[in-house]
């Protein structure tokens, strides 16, 4: 990681933040982001005086978001510092095993139980996304997408669970992998989800979600391993 005089300096983002969450909360959850969407690679170090100075905090708030990464499995401790893990091939597929079912439960709780403007609110992301825009952007969009899936199931237990399970999805190394057709796959597979999701078709929603995440797997192990 470069110095951090190196570093611009990074507000942590609006759209995490919630009142009841402490400063701790928020790092965290911007750490973990930056780890998960790929923004901070495997084996790269996280260094508390760099993250301080880029966040603006304190080193407490810092320590303690490190504590809880490594509870998830996202870091580990190597010669006194902390770096991210890097995923291996068996690792990943378990990772995305448990992601096909998790998914599959989730889509079909989604069609049960959400509220129409849910189900409007999800259609109307999945059109923001323009044919030809960057992998990195439809690594955003993909993760929105499919968190709000994830609220329309309403069972708060299988969102943390989903949540935990987070550790390797979409982010911007796999989407690197992708080519344009493939996003083109990819997000054609969303509106099929949607459309399923509107017509309240619990089975095909769910055999939906985990297709996509079987084909996301497959794609993985073919261009990465």
């Amino acid at each position: 990681m470069p110095p951090a005089d190196a570093e611009p300096r990074q507000e942590l983002p609006a759209e995490p933040m919630h009142a009841t969450r402490t400063l701790s909360d928020n790092v965290y959850r911007w750490l973990r982001d930056q780890i998960v969407l790929g923004k901070i690679g495997p084996n790269e170090p996280l260094v508390e005086a760099v993250i301080a100075e880029k966040l603006q905090v304190s080193r407490t708030p810092i320590r303690e978001s490190l504590q809880r990464l490594a509870a998830d499995g996202l870091i580990v401790s190597h010669r006194r510092r902390w770096i991210v893990r890097q995923h291996g091939r068996d690792e990943i597929v378990a990772i995305y095993e448990v992601r096909m079912a998790l998914e599959s439960f989730a889509a079909r709780f989604a069609c049960q139980r959400a509220t129409d403007a849910e189900l409007a609110a999800i259609a109307a992301h999945c059109d923001t996304w323009s044919a030809g825009g960057p992998p990195d952007e439809f690594v955003v969009f993909n993760d929105r997408f499919h968190h709000l899936i994830v609220e329309a199931a309403h069972n708060p237990r299988l969102a943390r669970v989903i949540e935990q399970n987070h550790l390797y999805y979409f982010n911007d190394q796999v989407a690197a992998q992708y080519r344009p057709d493939e996003i083109t796959a990819s997000q054609s597979e969303h509106q099929d989800l949607v459309d399923a999701l509107r017509k309240r078709d619990a089975d095909r929603a769910a055999d939906l979600s985990r297709r996509h995440a079987e084909e996301a797997l497959d794609l993985i192990l073919t261009r990465l391993f």
